[in-house]
């Protein structure tokens, strides 16, 4: 299973799991210490907001996500933890920055951060399979980020900047390990 890899070298997935659950109830408790927005747009920020989510959904869909397209990504990149884990931050940064820039709300979440992961598999094995929950597969990672879209299209108060942002920021760092044959 999915839990059962964390053990198997897939320790990055583990550490941005482990963070985001420690930061969920003080980011809930005061979420303006944690959201991102123009007004408050720094790089502490783009770090901070990454690690705090809006209600235990949001939590639970991130990192359910993460763990689902994060060992595919981990495996694709050699259990490379280290980078694995800057694609991650790399991706919420850039999600975050879109957000901020694009939207006159305030935004919470690793969204953008699991984006980035989602499209990172799409570039470095298009031909893969995504196990979503149990027997659900998704026959390829951008159907998941495209739906993903689409969905927040449709929903208030959902950031699709921040998944957009995010997104691109994986896809350019995916390109870039595999022209540099680093994944």
């Amino acid at each position: 299973g999915k839990f059962g890899a964390l053990a198997e070298g897939h320790w990055g997935l583990f550490v941005a799991v482990v963070l985001n659950a420690l930061c969920y109830l003080p980011s809930v408790a005061n979420p303006q210490r944690w959201s991102i927005s123009k007004r408050t747009l720094s790089h502490e920020r783009l770090l901070r907001y990454q690690l705090a989510h809006a209600n235990f959904p949001h939590f639970a869909g991130n990192m359910l996500t993460l763990l689902a397209v994060g060992t595919e990504v981990s495996t694709a990149l050699r259990c490379n933890q280290p980078l694995l884990l800057a694609l991650y931050v790399f991706s919420g940064w850039c999600g975050g920055f879109l957000a901020a820039r694009l939207s006159p709300h305030e935004h919470v979440g690793a969204s953008g951060s699991v984006s980035g992961v989602i499209v990172a598999l799409s570039v470095l094995r298009p031909n893969s399979a995504v196990h979503v929950l149990g027997d659900v597969n998704a026959s390829n990672p951008l159907m998941l980020l495209g739906g993903t879209l689409l969905a927040d299209l449709s929903r208030i108060g959902v950031s699709w900047q921040a998944h957009l942002g995010g997104g691109v920021a994986g896809c350019a760092l995916a390109w870039a390990i595999r022209l540099l044959g680093a994944g």
